[in-house]
This record gives C-alpha cells, sequence and structure tokens, in this order.
C-alpha cells in the first residue's frame, strides 16, 4: 500500500467573472511537492495570475479559518497573463514546501469568465 497523499484535482474558480480581481479558496497542500494550476478563459479579458503561499494560515476540520495568515507570491518562471483573447494555461509550482495555496486573478481591462483547476502530487 502505497503512503503517498491522495489529492483529486478540483476546482478552485467556476464560471468566475473576470471583469475584477479575485481570489481563490485555499488549498491545503502539505506533504505535496508540485502543484499546478489549468486555467481556461472565454472572452476578452487582460490580466494577469499568480499564486501565493502562507505557512501561517491555519483552519479547522470543518475549513473555518482560524488564522488568516501572512502570504506571499511565488516567483512564476512564465508570464501567466490572459494577452486579450479566450485561451487556457496552466501554471506548474515544481516544488513547494508551503502549507496553504492560493490562485489570484487581476483584472486589468475586458471582461470574460474563468474556470480554474488545481492538481498535485509528490515528486
Amino acid at each position: 500500500m502505497s503512503s503517498r497523499p491522495l489529492f483529486t484535482p478540483y476546482q478552485v474558480f467556476t464560471n468566475a467573472s473576470m471583469a475584477a480581481s479575485a481570489t481563490s479558496a485555499v488549498t491545503i497542500i502539505k506533504m505535496l511537492s508540485q502543484i499546478s494550476y489549468d486555467i481556461s478563459w472565454t472572452g476578452a479579458p487582460t490580466g494577469t495570475f499568480s499564486v501565493q503561499v502562507s505557512d501561517t494560515y491555519t483552519q479547522d476540520g470543518q475549513g473555518n479559518v482560524l488564522n488568516a495568515g501572512d502570504w506571499t507570491t511565488l516567483p512564476l518562471s512564465g508570464a501567466a497573463a490572459t494577452g486579450g483573447a479566450a485561451g487556457n494555461g496552466i501554471i506548474d509550482i515544481l516544488a513547494t514546501g508551503s502549507y496553504a495555496m492560493r490562485l489570484i486573478y487581476t483584472a486589468g481591462s475586458g471582461s470574460g469568465t474563468m474556470n480554474a483547476t488545481i492538481s498535485g502530487k509528490v515528486a
């Protein structure tokens, strides 16, 4: 039997408006070292994506926030932007020891909707 953690991909944004900036729900990523966000969008938005991590965020067993934590934006190796047209992309975090993670969309102009799914595994 494997001792690797099981992490089933799930959506962190579902048909979210891109007319305004948005922050996904927090994902606890303990015991996972590789995480990715698969993002798709419609319309003609211009904006950027970023990923933030925290080791001080905490929640109880029901998901209630106990400590909002301090958040740090990870450096990404490539541009994570929408480009003003419908499209899709992947943000791949190849190594992190952080406890919690969230996806940030910072709106520029235009509008559209986005869907984003998080997935992870042990390296």
